[in-house]
């Protein structure tokens, strides 16, 4: 007899696992056959199920709430935000609808697929009632929205204003809007000084006093420990805490680049599509394509639903390009628009204290007179000719990232690109 009631037991329990799937019951539910069972054996043989059934909801909860993700990208319009629009569009089946926040209006200049619905926010992050409004919904924002100013009179205002100031009202937004995963768009500038790395990782390379790319990344080293810190905050409904990490890429190269080496194109085509050659001793500087830095932020979203632990945590990111002599890099787009490249190599310390001088001059005049002269900063010429690279090991292991554009891909997308923007 005890038998048979223990079969039908477990037969009941199978009908009842399918029958809550299905019609998603709630826990209450089976504590009337959890107190009808008839021996001590039933009892955990329910207790066993109804631990399967929790574990099989919860499961199924994530999954289907990963499935529909609603994702804000603030910065949407810039170099790295329009990369990260378009592989959200292309390769990630999590995400359902895209709120796209930037000052400038967002235009699809990568060419990509629009089959995910795009919501547009036109405002600044410094305005914390348009980030409410964008946030509200949302089940993460990927924030990489920020000034980058690195020449000779940077806006400093400007870039405290939006890069710290900003970040801070971001964190404030996704507390009172329950969002509970903030990616935040960091860069290896903020661990970059006057020493050489070679292979840091996030343990063993410390923050520096003095940052080699000046204020900039001194800003964005404020605003990544804001990020940080946010992490474990309660969220306004108090239901869960709120998960952050920071994504430190090396310096990005690819299709949109306004910055890096489309401002080495611009100096040589300004100086008659001349490009002198400067070296200090054998410097190798990382660099990597925005395609890859992209699909970082996208795995960073990811796993922070499946493993909580990583939260509070930082990442730098690299990928296959090869780590050279930057100029040969510079070399290939410079032959591409038919620029000429210097044969000799000008020594690093006479152009420091040749650039130094002009530079100071230049300063001394602005005093008095306000006018345009465009000229790399001391600093920039000093960050060319330093030796930067990383290991991306953490990331690998930690966010499963794998680059998914090899360099010659990379290379072909930004061989494209560099040829044939206007400078």
């Amino acid at each position: 007899m005890i038998f048979q009631t223990e079969h039908s037991v477990i037969k009941s329990c199978f009908a009842v696992r399918l029958f809550l799937i299905n019609r998603n019951y709630q826990r209450s539910h089976l504590t009337e056959l959890f107190e009808c069972s008839q021996s001590p054996e039933a009892c955990k043989i329910l207790q066993f199920n109804l631990s399967f059934l929790v574990g099989v909801l919860a499961f199924f909860s994530i999954t289907m709430g990963l499935k529909n993700e609603i994702v804000v990208v603030t910065g949407s319009s810039g170099f790295l935000g329009q990369h990260i629009v378009k592989l959200l569009q292309e390769r990630d089946d999590n995400c359902a609808e895209i709120r796209l926040f930037d000052k400038q209006p967002y235009e699809n200049k990568l060419g990509h697929k629009e089959d995910k619905p795009m919501k547009h926010f036109v405002d600044d992050i410094r305005d914390i009632d348009a980030l409410l409004k964008a946030f509200s919904g949302a089940d993460c924002v990927i924030h990489c929205a920020a000034v980058i100013e690195i020449g000779l009179f940077p806006n400093v205002q400007e870039m405290v204003s939006a890069n710290v100031d900003g970040t801070r009202n971001v964190i404030e937004a996704c507390i009172q809007k329950n969002v509970y995963r903030l990616v935040f768009a960091s860069t290896t500038d903020m661990v970059c000084g006057s020493e050489h790395i070679f292979y840091g990782t996030e343990s063993t390379t410390p923050i520096p006093t003095t940052f080699m790319i000046g204020k900039y990344g001194e800003t964005k080293r404020e605003s990544e420990k804001l990020v940080l810190e946010a992490s474990g905050k309660l969220l306004a409904n108090g239901e869960r805490s709120l998960r952050t990490l920071s994504i430190r890429p090396v310096p990005l190269y690819g299709e949109g680049d306004k910055h890096f080496m489309y401002q080495i194109l611009r100096y040589a085509k300004k100086y008659n599509g001349y490009y002198l050659r400067i070296r200090s001793l054998d410097e190798r500087l990382q660099i990597c394509y925005v395609g890859n830095a992209a699909w970082a932020h996208i795995k960073a979203k990811d796993r922070l639903v499946e493993d909580e632990t990583i939260s509070g945590e930082a990442f730098f990111i690299t990928d296959d390009t090869s780590i050279i002599d930057i100029h040969e890099h510079v070399r290939q787009y410079m032959n591409a628009r038919n620029f000429n490249v210097s044969s000799y190599i000008f020594p690093y310390w006479l152009a420091w204290i040749i650039l130094s001088i002009i530079c100071l001059i230049i300063r001394i005049i602005n005093v008095f007179v306000k006018f345009e002269f465009e000229i790399p900063a001391v600093s920039q010429l000093n960050y060319m000719c330093s030796t930067f690279f990383f290991n991306r090991s953490k990331a690998t292991l930690r966010l499963d990232y794998i680059p998914i554009y090899n360099a010659e891909e990379a290379n072909n997308l930004s061989m494209n690109y560099y040829k044939s923007v206007n400078l």
